[in-house]
């Protein structure tokens, strides 16, 4: 079996770095963009958090262990919020590479060992889910070193145990996975199942261990500290339980060899008994969950109704039946209602005209942000989703218009909608005026059918047939121009936001001013650009669909 083993992963590597070379060849610009995006991010993750950490270390000198105790506690929060994400990304990977892998397929018919088999998906599963948050946590635990002046000795503990941190999260999900699919596969209620379940132990964390009885402020004479005594002791603490954050904590900060170990043996054991439940009747799971997609080939599900309805009925069913796709859409869409539904709730006198006007200008950017890389994950890949059957969709009459319009219209309901609906409520919720709510729904309104219009266009532009994984077609060489074509669309949109809040904050904070100004920046500058690069997209998306020899 550890030969298999070995001989699979050998496997994997030459595919990787073969995967690598092929895109170096064709596809540099992926490449690039990857290697820009992740050090922009890197580098602003670093500066942006040791910023924060020093600032809140420098309360030591007022405040006696405030600023130290609060930013430890957030960092522990930040670690466990990592290792949930990590957990559910796991969850998923790991029953696309398990259970949905054609590798495995293609393995079946050869000599190898079942169980080594799942042992190298399992593997390949841990990669994909935990590799981002791996490098993205480095300048993370620099900046919380930093700020907060620990000892290089410390920050060497960090960098060793932070894998086994996410190791442990990983493991996590894929035992979930293992648990599932011995239920039938993981399709519905159950996937739901199990993210709720990695998602409920974090939570559960928060109210068995989120209060500590410790003195976290030493609190000088004449010093009334009794509130922010509160606040801190109120927040999950890292001084009990052996969670992977709390054991990580105890040995970055106090050095403990003792909670280093435990973190080490917690990771390895929890490791082993995944790769042990994955291996332990692998090939009956997978014929398991090859049944249970089986069973769910019926027609029934279509109902009467026009070509566009058929087709979109045909494309929701696909989506339900690819746990990866509408999974992460959950996700998205579920940590941005959490935003819209707490936006309330931040620290900030919303009272104030002042911070209202920055609270507005800022919500109202981050949802169209939020919207442009939903576009690009899900409304780009979706003309490629179609390439299977698009040999008998464009036999219709007038049968690539029925293609575009097929992806376009649900596209438009689906965005344009909820879009418009969340930054209303999240704009009212803070007390915005009747103006300011206007501003918001017409921007996001407009931002919603221009990326869903661009979005789909250039789906059509860069059509790749025979791609099965939306994720791949996302980041491939022209989901990376559509990123970018989103992306300078909302900077626009953004833009002429900035011009109005400037008016507002000049004309002192006077509601009734914003007008003219929205008026004008709705009507002179947001539609007419919006529906020139509307129209210039869908006429560049259709023409290419007109000439193109499928």
């Amino acid at each position: 079996m550890l030969n298999h083993i070995v001989i699979l992963f050998s496997m994997q590597i030459r595919s990787f770095l073969g995967a690598v070379a092929e895109e170096w060849k064709s596809n540099r610009l992926k490449l690039f963009s990857g290697v820009v995006t992740l050090s922009v991010m890197a580098f602003g993750f670093y500066y942006m958090f040791r910023a924060l950490f020093f600032y809140l270390s420098s309360l030591d000198s007022q405040f006696f262990g405030f600023g130290t105790a609060l930013a430890s506690r957030l960092f522990g929060m930040a670690l466990l919020a990592f290792g949930v994400f990590v957990g559910v990304s796991s969850l998923i990977t790991g029953n696309s590479s398990l259970y949905r892998s054609s590798r495995i397929t293609l393995l079946l018919s050869a000599a190898v060992n079942h169980s080594s088999m799942a042992v190298s998906a399992v593997l390949e599963s841990w990669f994909f889910a935990g590799w981002t948050m791996l490098l993205m946590g480095i300048p993370i635990l620099l900046a919380f070193a930093h700020g907060l002046e620990l000892t290089e000795v410390n920050l060497v503990n960090g960098f060793l145990l932070f894998p086994f941190m996410l190791l442990t999260w990983t493991s996590i999900g894929t035992i979930v996975t293992v648990f599932i699919s011995r239920f039938g596969g993981m399709n519905g209620w159950k996937l739901f199942g199990g993210i709720s379940l990695i998602a409920g132990s974090g939570a559960l964390f928060f109210f068995a261990s989120g209060s500590s009885t410790d003195l976290v402020i030493e609190e000088a004479p004449d010093m009334k500290l009794g509130r922010l005594e509160s606040f801190v002791s109120d927040l999950p603490g890292q001084d009990s339980g052996y969670w992977p954050h709390v054991l990580f904590m105890k040995s970055m900060t106090e050095g403990e060899p003792r909670s280093a170990l435990l973190l080490v043996i917690e990771s390895v054991s929890v490791a082993i008994l995944a790769l042990w439940l994955a291996a332990r009747g692998y090939l009956k799971a997978w014929n398991n969950s090859r049944a249970v997609s089986a069973r769910y080939l019926s027609t029934r599900f279509f109902r009467r109704g026009g070509r566009i309805f058929t087709v979109f009925q045909k494309d929701l069913l696909i989506f339900s039946r690819d746990p990866v796709q509408w999974s992460q859409l959950g996700l998205l869409a579920g940590m941005f209602s959490i935003y819209v539904v707490n936006l309330s709730r931040f620290p900030v006198d919303f009272t104030n005209p002042y911070w209202l006007a920055v609270a507005i200008f800022i919500n109202i950017s981050f949802s169209a942000f939020v919207v442009a890389t939903m576009m690009v994950r899900f409304a780009f890949p979706s003309p490629s989703m179609e390439s299977p059957g698009l040999h008998a969709l464009i036999q219709l009459p007038r049968g690539r218009e029925l293609f575009y319009h097929s992806k376009w219209v649900p596209t438009l309901f689906f965005s344009v909608i909820p879009a418009s609906v969340l930054v209303w409520l999240s704009t009212s919720s803070i007390g915005a005026g009747l103006l300011f709510q206007i501003e918001s729904v017409a921007c996001l309104f407009i931002t919603s059918v221009v990326l869903s219009t661009m979005n789909i266009s250039l789906g059509c532009i860069f059509l790749r047939r025979g791609s099965g994984s939306a994720v791949s077609v996302s980041s491939g060489q022209g989901g990376i121009i559509s990123a970018f074509a989103s992306v300078a669309f909302v900077l626009f949109v953004v833009s002429v936001l900035s011009w109005v809040t400037r008016r507002y904050m000049t004309d002192n904070f006077t509601e009734i001013m914003l007008a003219v100004p929205i008026r004008n920046s709705i009507l002179y500058l947001m539609f007419p650009v919006g529906l020139i690069t509307s129209v210039f997209s869908y006429r560049a998306g259709m023409k290419n669909l007109q000439k193109r020899v499928f």
